[in-house]
């Protein structure tokens, strides 16, 4: 028998608590958030500090141990990172397996590795940094249960906690957000540098989809006052998003939305585990930040 598709939409019409329990009630995996307003810490949970799959969410991790290199002189921005011959590359995410290019500039790496998930870029900057640097990185940050499990590679990752990218918990991605957000970590120019980064996502079928975030809008002339920069994840069974929600005049919110154990295993831009994550998105907007979504 097919598996039962679950077709989960906006329900603004529901208070708060009801539309966050009726994805809850419609999702056929483990639903985790966390959500907190930076400007006076109003925030809500649901399972926040369970471990999950991070999927790709952890490549935010994985920039900000190469950039604290970059703040300590250990490495910089313009250097070149050489990639592996075309036919020895990762598969998943990205386009550097489909391109003639050998090397790329640090920089590069980084945008790539968030935009578009890059699995190549993120493996050469794991080059310059190390998995047990992003670890023990995760951990001076008081990230306890954040880990990379080791570069990508699709012929180890599996189900379960251990068998996937990374491992997290949505408080501890909001704690990572929030610091890049104030600027508590590496200098103030990286975490502006990392959050733009972050902004120019191109997957927006997660946190983003429903609430008032067109990335292309700039380049229409048309003004917004929210700007989103967040980091998805997918792996079968898996969607993942941490984004920070920022507004001109209503304050900033970092929230973390992780899923596992979906029934749903399409690749698809309308698979469960990404409705979920943006109907949990799109209540978080409309409570915390007052958006019609």
């Amino acid at each position: 028998m097919a598996p039962r598709h679950v077709w989960i939409s906006p329900r603004p019409e529901l208070d708060f608590e009801a539309r966050i329990a009726a994805v809850e009630a419609a999702f056929s995996g483990r639903l985790g958030v966390h959500a907190v307003r930076l400007d006076d810490g109003e925030s809500f949970e649901l399972r926040a500090d369970e471990p999950f799959p991070t999927a790709s969410v952890i490549k935010v991790a994985v920039c900000c141990a190469v950039l604290d290199l970059v703040a300590r002189g250990q490495a910089d921005l313009r250097q070149t990172v050489r990639l592996p011959a075309r036919g020895q590359r990762v598969a998943g995410g990205g386009i550097l397996k489909q391109l003639e290019l050998d090397t790329l500039s640090l920089a590069d790496a980084i945008e790539l590795t968030v935009t578009l998930s890059e699995n190549v870029a993120t493996n050469a900057l794991l080059d310059v940094c190390g998995t047990d640097r992003v670890n023990e990185y995760a951990r001076e940050l008081g990230l306890a249960q954040t880990r990379i499990l080791g570069p990508v590679d699709f012929t180890r990752i599996g189900p379960g906690l251990e068998g996937g990218i990374g491992i997290s918990t949505p408080r501890e991605q909001t704690r990572l957000l929030t610091a890049l957000a104030q600027e508590q970590i590496l200098t103030a120019e990286l975490c502006r540098y990392l959050t733009g980064v972050l902004a120019r996502q191109h997957y927006q079928d997660q946190i983003p989809r429903w609430i008032p975030w067109n990335p292309y809008a700039q380049y229409h002339a048309r003004h917004q006052p929210l700007t989103v920069a967040n980091k998805t994840g997918e792996l079968d069974g898996i969607r993942a998003d941490a984004a920070l929600l920022m507004h001109e005049t209503r304050g900033t919110v970092a929230l973390a939305v992780f899923t596992d154990g979906g029934h749903d295993l399409r690749e698809s831009v309308d698979v469960e585990g990404a409705l979920a994550v943006a109907e949990c998105g799109a209540a978080v907007a409309a409570r915390l930040l007052g958006l019609a979504t």
